[in-house]
């Protein structure tokens, strides 16, 4: 007999939901609904609007929340975003912007370590990030270099942990169509990355 799904979403205001018109237009919400099985299934969404992976790391030294990691048959995870943006809005130099995602890195490792140690056995999906700016955006060539090293940095940890990776990039990419405000998807951008999670998912390989 197939295990019922319990599915957990971990992160930031991508996971809550942020931009989207209700909760049940939210990518995780969505996901859930394209995978549960039958009425048993259960969705837990465990996403915080301005959590930092810093702060996602810290999340998860909770040992009633690692308990609960353990009975996830689906893990989905975004975070990074936050941390970049505090950078941006701090006006730093292109070395600190270096500097944080050297310790992004830290705690994505950190982060995948945790939740693959609590549960061997759950299929664990990571996404990426985005630019939401703009062509006209005076930093909008230097974010796009920043935000593909960060997604290609994603890929090589993730792999070490046998964590599936979702890359909404190009998918983003100059189209504020997709956008609430600044920064969050609307209804249509959640869709497109709910989309690309159920992708990754058909062909995921479970653990």
């Amino acid at each position: 007999m197939e295990n019922r799904v319990f599915y957990i979403a971990l992160g930031d205001s991508l996971t809550a939901g942020v931009g989207a018109s209700t909760h049940d237009r939210s990518f995780t919400a969505s996901f859930f609904q394209a995978i549960k099985q039958t009425k048993e299934c259960q969705y837990m969404n465990l996403g915080k609007s301005g959590r930092s992976s810093g702060e996602l790391l810290q999340f998860l030294i909770n040992s009633k929340i690692r308990d609960v990691l353990k009975r996830a048959t689906h893990i989905t995870i975004t975070t990074g975003g936050i941390d970049m943006i505090r950078a941006y809005q701090n006006n730093v130099s292109f070395l600190e912007y270096v500097r944080t995602i050297q310790t992004l890195k830290q705690n994505l490792r950190h982060i995948l370590r945790d939740i693959t140690e609590a549960n061997p056995n759950t299929q664990v999906f990571l996404m990426g990030l985005y630019n939401p700016g703009t062509l006209d955006h005076k930093l909008y060539e230097l974010a796009n270099k920043l935000i593909r090293r960060i997604n290609k940095l994603y890929e090589e940890t993730a792999k070490q942990f046998s964590v599936h990776t979702i890359n909404p990039m190009d998918s983003f990419l100059n189209k504020p169509h997709l956008l609430a405000d600044e920064v969050h998807p609307n209804d249509l951008g959640y869709r497109v990355i709910s989309d690309l999670f159920l992708n990754k998912q058909k062909f995921a390989v479970p653990t």
